[in-house]
């Protein structure tokens, strides 16, 4: 293994050492070695230290933060870190396929100079297809969600130029669509090549924040756009790109509302959670830029009700 590593894989953790120690041990199984871990630990007391020492493996560079710094400032905290070419942001419970690397290392090796590789889920392309996408058209072909109907941080190589050339996670008082947001600024940098194909997925479970914390549905909306709208001034394809934007942000709306509405009816059942839901949808569609977003919630609420009344309304 070289001194210094092709990937760095980004994550930070807080009180949660049994899927930290999962995380750890999958990532560990890469059949591609030359990566390192970062570990960023939000927690003062160090609990993760224990797991990521056990490992004894040099790959994983463990840093416990002084302060819980929250998600974002955390990751970044994994960036400032990282000593790779490449970054991969993963969380410490959303596995990895264990030759994601090894594929990318020959697609980077026959397609150099993009500043990111990615595999997403595209629509009408055969999987496994490759697609070159340049910089100018890289928002509106990856947030168009007629275009792309699945992406992750976990599945894309991000050139770390480029990552911090764009400034890395946004803080806007969300966790949500950063992610999306970063991907869609570093694409914007130097071109993508995309893969029709997914190489991570996403770990639903209890303990997921967002779960409990349905404001920040609001500020991660509100921060995504006053972010990504100026973003757009003075680029090739202004206008599109703007409706691009908005269309992705009502089908986040819907897709985000209705997988906690599922939740909370037919599993955790809580019916004061439906009327919170029911007030953070409304507050949302109260911004000006997602009032297109009405008449589909409106429309996906009316289907959701009757499914209900007839009990069809499964566990997510």
């Amino acid at each position: 293994m070289n001194s210094i590593p092709w990937v760095s894989f980004c994550m930070s953790t807080y009180r949660r050492p049994d899927f930290l120690k999962s995380q750890l041990a999958s990532l560990l199984q890469q059949t591609f070695e030359n990566f390192e871990i970062v570990v960023s630990d939000n927690d003062p007391d160090a609990s993760g230290q224990q797991v990521a020492n056990s490992f004894n493996d040099p790959r994983i560079q463990y840093e416990c933060n002084i302060e819980n710094l929250g998600m974002v400032k955390s990751f970044n905290k994994s960036i400032e870190r990282a000593r790779g070419e490449f970054i991969v942001m993963v969380t410490d419970d959303d596995p990895v396929s264990a030759d994601f690397l090894s594929i990318f290392f020959d697609i980077v090796g026959a397609h150099p100079g993009f500043s990111l590789y990615g595999g997403f889920g595209r629509t009408g392309k055969r999987k496994g297809e490759i697609e070159i996408i340049d910089k100018d058209a890289f928002l509106s072909e990856i947030l168009d969600p007629t275009k792309t109907y699945d992406l992750l941080w976990s599945s894309c190589l991000l050139r770390k130029q480029a990552l911090v050339q764009t400034g890395k996670l946004a803080d806007y008082g969300g966790p949500h669509l950063v992610d999306h947001a970063m991907m869609t600024m570093v694409g914007s940098v130097n071109h993508a090549l995309v893969v029709n194909n997914m190489y991570s997925s996403i770990n639903s479970h209890q303990s997921n924040f967002s779960k409990s914390n349905l404001d920040i549905y609001f500020y991660s909306c509100q921060g995504f756009y006053n972010l990504l709208w100026p973003f757009c001034e003075g680029r090739s394809f202004k206008q599109k790109n703007h409706r691009v934007i908005k269309k992705h942000l009502s089908r986040w709306l819907v897709t985000s509302m209705f997988n906690l509405r599922r939740h909370f009816t037919a599993g955790s059942k809580d019916p004061a959670m439906i009327n919170e839901i029911d007030k953070v949808s409304k507050k949302i569609m109260e911004l000006p830029y997602m009032k297109g977003a009405i008449p589909r919630y409106q429309l996906k609420l009316f289907i959701f009700n009757c499914k209900k009344t007839l009990g069809l309304i499964k566990k997510a």
